[in-house]
């Protein structure tokens, strides 16, 4: 497990912006922005609106990127981790519902229905394994941080934080 450092979740709380990279199986790349999403010390959750590429790939690669920077400062982060829909329909309603505050202020999902066109958006649920800096003075091949269980390195390697 990877805590998400604080610096990168100060940015996360004042930029209230992060981009979605993903792959599908023929190796072609997908960015997806996202406005609606909930973080804690261990994960990112973010509401999907538009099933179409992303949950896609989602299903067929669960390894993605999740980023976010500041344009003004040239600071980012950029993490890399397993994605997942959460299926649990009161952990569902528990999520949305604390996405819904922290982007409207409002404690409705009734907001993000009408945003959908009356559909419910499907939950993702975003676990980082590795964390690297996209600031320009640091090094971005080496993480910051990184989960050392079998199966990340197993997916990314020898790698060292």
């Amino acid at each position: 497990m990877v805590t998400i450092p604080e610096d990168l979740r100060k940015m996360l709380k004042d930029q209230k912006f992060i981009v979605i990279g993903s792959v599908d199986p023929n190796g072609v790349a997908n960015v997806s922005p996202r406005t609606a999403f909930y973080f804690a010390d261990d994960v990112v959750y973010w509401l999907d609106f538009f099933k179409h590429k992303s949950q896609g790939n989602f299903q067929v690669i669960p390894w993605i990127s999740v980023a976010v920077f500041d344009k003004e400062k040239l600071l980012g982060f950029q993490m890399k981790g397993k994605v997942s829909t959460i299926t649990d329909e009161l952990r569902k309603k528990r999520i949305t519902e604390s996405i819904s505050r922290s982007v409207t202020g409002k404690t409705s999902s009734k907001v993000f229905e009408r945003l959908s066109q009356n559909k419910k958006p499907d939950v993702i649920e975003f676990h980082p394994k590795v964390v690297y800096s996209l600031s320009p003075e640091e090094e971005s091949g080496k993480p910051l941080r990184c989960d050392k269980d079998g199966e990340t390195v197993a997916f990314f390697g020898r790698i060292t934080c």
